[in-house]
């Protein structure tokens, strides 16, 4: 029952006076409307649900659960595929690495439902930072996963468990989900390869959203086959999810791994090679010399803003999850998928007092700074596409940009403590989620055999040159 008080609230949003006659009559017709339309159900799609539902027990807390869905055939059959915990699998609790969150899905998302449908034994979900809000992996409230490469280093986060899952060999592939990095980094950490596609390329209807106009969900594999064949099976515009029918359409990324690559140019980011530790930025230059050994060509590029657009990357990640949590994550407007089960988990969640400190902090600041305007988050968007535009500018002369994914290699536990610590672990990826185009990265390693990462940056919808360069990279490193 909507009440005077209701009315009042929404009138001084707009700095409207009204009288008692006023608020009363404005109440009775909202009344009037809900009853209008409550004979328009909410209607949530239905699978069949996993059976065999356990609570995940390796040795590095990379899986939340196991399960089993029907048996299936297709082309993916010989792979076992883990998603991460805060994509939809029917019948399995869904966390999104947060104690505030008790959900289980009658349905599953679009990519676990084409996962399946294509054969691959969809077996597990995969550990992750609360809300996919940090980098680390050290932020589930299930406890923090570690990196099966490096002991006693972080895997990265926030897809910290499927990027520990692929490294320990645990799972053939696994999904994450990239915000401002969240694939890329845990597969530069953990030395497996990880592809955050264009934006709006994978349908996100099941999935939970951080940012909705920079969220993507990718895979993390141990090779770019595994990736692209991954990739090209849950691409493509799906109705439950309207962002991704106006999304660019991709290209054949398997296709990929047969192209040539000896006439490609490639742009080598000045200000992301200057700005990352030595080691790394070694290794990298070193992946780039191979392959200029195979007929690439190289140059230095310094796109404008590029040392700026990391912050307004972080202010519209704040800005629109403040935003998402308020509005029981739904997005009004064309969102990612609609569901009235995950509304009103979304609704009891932000009030729970299970919810961790972080994850608060970030809704009451980003959401007290929105109220108070939004002129921040304009800016932001505005920088962001001022840093799209040179992107698309060279990417008319080059196939693709190359950049250190991470600054660092693996950090230790504890060592991501301040803003300055968080904001330059997404150095190097948040760009690209405010630009929207692919990017893909490739292990490497350093002198002392540390995992490092090659991120690979294209044209939107041309994840097919990412996949003919990361191969080749491979291919030079196995030689």
């Amino acid at each position: 029952m909507i009440r005077d008080a209701d009315v009042r609230n929404v009138a001084d949003r707009l700095g409207l006076e009204l009288d008692a006659d006023d608020l009363a009559a404005y109440a009775e017709a909202a009344n009037d409307m809900r009853e209008q339309f409550a004979s328009l159900e909410p209607a949530t799609p239905e699978a069949e649900p996993a059976t065999d539902v356990t609570t995940g027990d390796d040795e590095y807390n990379a899986v939340r659960h196991r399960f089993r869905l029907p048996d299936a055939s297709g082309p993916l059959d010989d792979l076992a595929v883990g998603v991460k915990d805060n994509m939809a699998v029917a019948g399995v609790p869904m966390h999104c690495g947060s104690a505030a969150v008790d959900f289980t899905p009658t349905y599953h998302a679009t990519v676990v439902d084409r996962l399946h449908d294509a054969g691959a034994a969809v077996t597990a979900t995969t550990n992750m930072d609360e809300f996919a809000y940090f980098t680390t992996g050290e932020t589930c409230a299930f406890g923090p996963t570690e990196n099966p490469r490096v002991e006693g280093s972080v895997p990265g986060g926030s897809s910290s468990g499927s990027g520990a899952a692929v490294a320990a060999g645990m799972l053939d592939a696994a999904l994450g989900s990239d915000t401002g990095g969240s694939v890329r980094i845990p597969a530069s950490f953990c030395g497996v390869v990880g592809l955050k596609p264009t934006h709006r390329a994978v349908p996100r209807f099941g999935f939970a959203d951080l940012a909705p106009s920079l969220d993507c969900i990718g895979p993390l594999a141990p090779d770019v086959e595994t990736a692209a064949r991954v990739f090209d099976t849950i691409a493509g515009p799906d109705p439950r999810d309207p962002s991704s029918l106006s999304g660019a359409p991709s290209t054949d990324a398997t296709a990929g791994l047969d192209d040539p690559v000896e006439e490609c140019r490639v742009a080598v980011v000045e200000p992301a090679m200057d700005d990352a530790d030595g080691d790394v930025a070694d290794a990298v230059e070193a992946a780039v010399e191979s392959l200029e050994d195979r007929g690439v060509a190289a140059e230095s590029v310094s796109p404008a803003q590029y040392r700026n657009v990391g912050m307004a990357g972080l202010i519209v990640a704040g800005a629109e999850f403040a935003t998402l949590a308020l509005s029981e994550g739904q997005v009004v407007g064309t969102g990612t998928g609609y569901s009235e089960p995950w509304r009103e988990t979304v609704r009891e969640v932000v009030r729970s007092p299970d919810i961790g400190d972080s994850v608060r902090d970030q809704i009451l600041t980003h959401g007290t700074l929105a109220a108070d305007g939004l002129s921040h988050y304009v800016a932001a968007r505005n920088l962001g596409a001022e840093f799209t535009a040179a992107v698309d500018d060279v990417l008319e002369t080059y196939d693709a940009l190359v950049t250190p994914t991470t600054p660092m290699t693996a950090p230790e536990f504890g060592a991501i403590t301040t803003d300055e610590d968080f904001s330059r672990t997404v150095a190097n990826t948040v760009p690209f989620n405010a630009s929207g185009h692919p990017a893909l990265t490739v292990p490497t390693e350093t002198d002392d055999g540390a995992p490092a990462g090659v991120q690979f940056v294209g044209r939107r919808g041309d994840e097919r040159t990412l996949v003919a360069l990361g191969t080749s990279l491979e291919d030079a490193s196995s030689a």
